[in-house]
């Protein structure tokens, strides 16, 4: 993950930055999604727009892409993910 400048990487250093946040309830409403087949083989390239709005304050506009990978034992992972809100 990449927020400010700084770089998060593990579920672990995620989560911790995630929790520095503070806010207690986010709500997310997506006005736009699009998939399309990604550049591996059972992989998917997802878009997605919306709003959200954290702690019932102002809501702010954001857009996500993200690629979603076989992991080689039939499951799936996030391999990237890029989520900006404009603000």
């Amino acid at each position: 993950m990449s927020y400010g400048g700084q770089t998060f990487n593990g579920i672990k250093e995620i989560a911790e930055k995630i929790e520095s946040f503070g806010f207690q309830k986010i709500v997310y409403n997506v006005d736009h999604q699009d998939v399309q087949a990604g550049p591996i083989q059972g992989s998917f390239l997802i878009f997605v727009s919306g709003s959200l709005c954290m702690d019932e304050n102002e809501q702010f506009k954001f857009s996500q892409v993200f690629n979603i990978c076989p992991n080689g034992q039939g499951g799936l992972y996030c391999h990237n993910d890029i989520f900006t809100v404009v603000m």
